[in-house]
């Protein structure tokens, strides 16, 4: 147990731990749900959905789940690390987590780096309610979308939640939350939204990739190994709904890789979606990490190598750089998160990326001013801050570390409290180290408070 804390301690004082990105071809990606058939809430979505100047799309662990959410019949939503948007025809581009919709049937994006387009979906019945009640819902969830895109999160939940209220149930308002939480690694809220979201549409594959990418992040829950078996068994369910679908076989592959099975089904669920989309940019960089971890450098080398080159728009490159740090190249990750930032200045992955990345090579200075930027986009998010706790902590600021992690308090999950317990625990001793006997105290009653609260939520879900 104490080995097991001491490895999430290591995660969260570095914010990278080994296979920090395992579950990376869905961290990035959206899907989206289908919009409205109201002519006001059409022309609203077809402006909405356009890329706005400065900004570019965003994961399928690549570009992982940013989906827009529509409302009934051609525009689409936020999923996990992809996000999807109204072609005007029924169908979806996808697009990863934190990145700006596409809108366009067009396979083609700004930077000609092509798309995952999955087949049409038939679009939700429509609720049995009133034209008015019914017109205002498709417009709260096109209002949910833009402001997404804009990284408006307060105002996005906001107009979900209305939406959601009007007519619970309609999955559409769940898997814009779903899809926006995952934007702020607010994982535990992610994923109970994408499981409303698909207990009412049980045949979304969308959403199936969407959970299973949430499932397949690195959060310090007891039940890991179960969380990745359904990640498996969503991602194969989404490949049934989804057959010629290049997300949803990357999404297999990386379910795969987590539980440890890096032999030919993991090798052939990432070829296959290279297959069926050539400049599928993720597949090829989670392929080049499959090989590595079989000793095959050189055929690694060369799939990263495409992968990079690949990375035209800004939701990949945060992809490819999420991957490279689950293997510790956190240098070969910064110039694709620059680029990425340079397109997408409020892109909450890469702003935290890089921060990753800065505080790993010493550069703090540089860390805390993205990491503050990365505050200012989600500040109720508990990743930046309590990234930015370690930062100041390794810098030997502990009153400022001390005032990040009591903000990282405010927001923590059930799946971070071991991680926020240890980090106080490890500030406690600093003081104490320091000759500061009252602050070490205060410190250890807050790590002892978070155990104590995890224990009951463990005993508590035992006995249920």
């Amino acid at each position: 147990m104490r080995s097991f804390l001491l490895l999430l301690i290591t995660a969260a004082f570095l914010t990278a731990a080994n296979g920090q990105d395992l579950g990376s071809s869905n961290k990035l990606f959206s899907g989206g749900k289908t919009p409205s058939t109201s002519k006001k809430a059409a022309t609203k979505k077809a402006t909405t959905s356009k890329p706005m100047p400065s900004r570019t799309s965003a994961k399928t662990k690549t570009p992982t789940p940013k989906p827009k959410v529509t409302a009934k019949k051609a525009t689409s939503e936020p999923k996990p690390k992809a996000t999807s948007a109204s072609t005007g025809t029924g169908k979806r581009v996808f697009k990863p987590i934190g990145a700006k919709p596409t809108t366009a049937k067009v396979t083609t994006a700004r930077n000609d780096t092509k798309k995952v387009e999955p087949p049409v979906r038939k679009p939700p019945p429509p609720a049995k309610l009133d034209p008015h009640s019914a017109e205002r819902f498709d417009e709260l969830i096109d209002e949910g979308n833009a402001a997404r895109d804009a990284r408006e999160y307060a105002t996005a939940e906001t107009a979900y939640q209305r939406a959601k209220a009007i007519d619970p149930t309609d999955p559409r308002a769940d898997y814009g939350l779903g899809a926006l939480y995952s934007d702020q690694q607010r994982w535990e809220e992610s994923e109970a939204a994408y499981r409303k979201a698909l207990e009412m549409d049980p045949k979304d594959g969308v959403t199936d990739i969407a959970l299973s990418y949430v499932l397949t992040q690195p959060v310090a829950a007891s039940n890991l190994s179960e969380r990745y078996e359904e990640a498996e068994q969503l991602a194969r369910k989404a490949n049934e709904l989804l057959p010629r679908n290049a997300l949803a076989l990357d999404q297999l592959g990386v379910a795969l890789e987590l539980r440890g099975l890096i032999g030919a089904e993991t090798e052939i669920a990432y070829r296959k979606a290279t297959q069926l989309d050539p400049d599928f940019a993720p597949a090829y960089a989670h392929l080049g990490r499959l090989l590595r971890r079989r000793g095959m450098n050189t055929e690694s080398a060369a799939a990263y190598k495409t992968a990079v080159e690949l990375a035209r728009d800004v939701p990949t490159q945060v992809l490819i750089a999420e991957v490279f740090q689950s293997e510790q190249r956190y240098s070969e990750s910064e110039p694709l998160l620059r680029r990425a930032l340079n397109g997408d200045p409020r892109n909450p992955s890469a702003l935290l990326l890089l921060g990753r990345a800065l505080s790993v090579r010493g550069a703090f200075e540089d860390a805390e001013a993205i990491i503050m930027r990365a505050l200012n986009v989600s500040p109720n998010g508990f990743a930046p801050s309590s990234l930015l706790a370690s930062i100041y902590f390794r810098q030997g600021r502990y009153e400022a570390a001390e005032a990040s992690l009591m903000q990282a308090s405010r927001y923590v999950s059930i799946f971070d409290r071991l991680i926020l317990a240890e980090q106080f625990e490890q500030l406690g001793n600093a003081y104490k180290q320091s000759g500061r006997p009252g602050s070490a105290e205060r410190m250890f009653q807050q790590a002892s408070l978070l155990t104590s609260a995890q224990k009951s939520v463990s005993e508590r879900k035992r006995r249920e």
